[in-house]
C-alpha cells in the first residue's frame, strides 16, 4: 500500500470514527426529546380528563 493511499485510509477511518461518536451525541438527546414530548402529551391528556370529569361534576350541582 502507498503511502498516500494509507493516509486516505487513516484519514477516511478517522472521519468515519468521529461520525460514528457525533452521532451518538445526538442519538440520546433526540431520544430524550421525545420521551419528553410524550411525557408532556401525556400529562396534558390526563389533565384534560381530570378538567372534563371536573366539569361534568361542577354541572350536576
Amino acid at each position: 500500500m502507498s503511502i498516500r493511499r494509507f493516509d486516505d485510509f487513516e484519514t477516511a477511518v478517522e472521519e468515519f470514527i468521529e461520525s460514528q461518536e457525533s452521532l451518538s451525541d445526538v442519538c440520546p438527546s433526540t431520544k430524550l426529546e421525545r420521551r419528553r414530548r410524550i411525557e408532556e402529551l401525556n400529562e396534558e391528556k390526563m389533565l384534560r380528563q381530570e378538567l372534563g370529569d371536573y366539569e361534568l361534576d361542577f354541572c350536576e350541582y
